[in-house]
């Protein structure tokens, strides 16, 4: 009996389905001038009724989806709807009114829906789009989604309500993403496509062809990467587009260097306590680290990045003030709210602006701007609120990074840090990693830098054509040096 994985054994690339005539609509001009490689984005975009803007971190996806929208709007095609992370929706606002003020714009907030505004353009957070689904089903025009990677979970409600959303939109669908796939697996893509509509699944060969011969499984309970080059030509001889910050912008450097920086405190005693207590619990009898084990070893290595960065606070406050005898401010970046907090304390003399979870859109606007404009030196950016859609450079006024938590993923790390190293950057930017040092110790920091410093700075081999390591490669390489 032939199964669907020898159907499948020996495809490479996917055959392509004809798209449908489509009409292109022209470029529209804004207020503010797009640079050549965003025209052609926009050209694209338009040219197509599915489109995927896989451009890198920084180079103005934001400019480039409103130009696609006021295209639409100029043909009376509205309202568009733009769903984006609930962080940067002022952000979009200001940048409508920035680039297309003619445009009417609203944003659509809460989780009690009511009566659509009649404006050109509607805005809301992901996070409360399964609230609205309902509400805007059969009413929008145009979908652009931003930051579509966080709806790669097809289980979630938020990529339910999109699926829902996106089935009745007439007009064109547009995702946007520097990093499509964050953990570099191909399991991540279904759901954004799921976005994009059945017309985009049949140009790269349809759901059959992906799950059994791109993502088939590995086991009863994952599924792995199989023919990244055939699935990366599908995509890109299709509907994604994707540029490189190095292959169309001139920017300052970026350098970035390891700090080993001492850890102190109390914090040193727990976090010793805490790897032997991991290492015991990997080399227990008879442990293999999978399933309900490797959770578990997993929160316990999630412990000690944690109790690494208290026990930096300290000097990474000194360094942080040691940089800021120098003009211009620092951008720190963490993860963990007693870090976070700690930081600011021992820095509040120098001006200290936060951006965290649970702030709303003013909150983190104000924030911004303050470090923007000089009035505070210092920004504490947790990396999951801070580390998207944020242009913090301040037209060059501020050009160094200061990590006082390690991201678990180089697509992490590179997503914060190209926060000041975008359009409108004058200076070099320096990057510095702070690594806990603890006398006799090999510390997580020390091993997740390694692991991390050792592999390819790129974005991928689905996206860019090159590898970068998953996620679970990244964990099981650090319970491996424990081992």
């Amino acid at each position: 009996m032939t199964t669907l994985d020898d159907l499948f054994a020996g495809l490479t690339t996917a055959p392509a389905q004809p798209v449908a005539e489509f009409t292109p609509l022209p470029v529209p001009d804004l207020a503010l001038p797009l640079l050549p490689y965003q025209q052609d984005a926009v050209r694209f975009a338009l040219g197509r009724q599915e489109s995927y803007l896989a451009l890198d971190m920084g180079l103005g996806k934001t400019a480039i989806a409103i130009a696609v929208v006021v295209a639409y709007v100029s043909d009376g095609q509205t309202p568009a709807l733009v769903v984006v992370p609930p962080s940067l929706r002022t952000n979009w606002v200001r940048e409508f009114h920035k680039f297309a003020p003619q445009v009417s714009v609203a944003v659509l907030s809460g989780t009690k829906p009511h009566a659509l505004p009649n404006v050109d353009v509607l805005i809301i957070g992901d996070s409360t789009v399964q609230h609205w689904a309902t509400t805007l089903a059969g009413k929008v025009s145009t979908l652009v989604v931003d930051e579509a990677h966080r709806h790669k979970n097809p289980d979630a409600k938020r990529a339910k309500a999109l699926r829902d959303i996106s089935a009745t939109v007439a007009g064109s669908r547009v995702l946007m993403s520097g990093t499509p796939t964050p953990n570099g697996r191909h399991a991540e893509l279904p759901a954004q496509i799921d976005v994009l509509g059945k017309t985009a699944w049949d140009q790269i060969g349809g759901k059959g062809v992906f799950w059994n011969h791109y993502c088939p499984k590995v086991d009863q309970w994952s599924r792995g990467n199989n023919d990244t080059e055939g699935l990366h030509q599908a995509l890109h001889t299709t509907w994604m587009l994707r540029k490189r910050r190095d292959e169309v912008l001139n920017l300052p450097n970026k350098g970035r260097t390891g700090l080993h920086v001492e850890g102190r405190g109390t914090c040193v005693r727990r976090y010793k306590d805490a790897e032997d207590n991991l290492i015991a619990f990997l080399h227990g009898e008879g442990r293999s680290v999978e399933g309900a084990q490797k959770a578990e070893a997993l929160v316990q290595l999630t412990t000690l990045r944690k109790l690494a960065g208290e026990a930096k606070i300290e000097a990474v406050a000194e360094h942080v003030t040691e940089l800021l005898d120098t003009p211009g401010g620092v951008f720190v970046v963490a993860e963990h709210h007693a870090v976070i907090d700690g930081l600011a304390d021992r820095l509040l003399k120098h001006g200290v602006a936060v951006i965290r979870g649970g702030m709303t859109d003013v909150q983190k606007t104000e924030a911004v701007d303050a470090f923007t404009s000089g009035k505070k030196r210092v920004l504490i950016g947790q990396v999951t609120s801070a580390g998207v859609g944020l242009t913090l450079h301040g037209d060059g006024l501020n050009h160094r990074v200061v990590f006082a938590q390690l991201p678990w993923t180089p697509a992490d790390l590179r997503q914060a840090e190209d926060r000041l190293h975008r359009i409108g950057q004058t200076h070099d930017v320096t990057v510095e990693i702070t690594l806990c040092s603890i006398d006799g110790r090999w510390t997580i920091d020390e091993r997740l830098w390694g692991l991390l410093e050792s592999k390819a700075d790129s974005t991928g081999q689905l996206i860019d054509g090159e590898s970068e390591p998953l996620l679970d490669d990244i964990v099981g390489g650090l319970l491996d040096t424990y081992r």
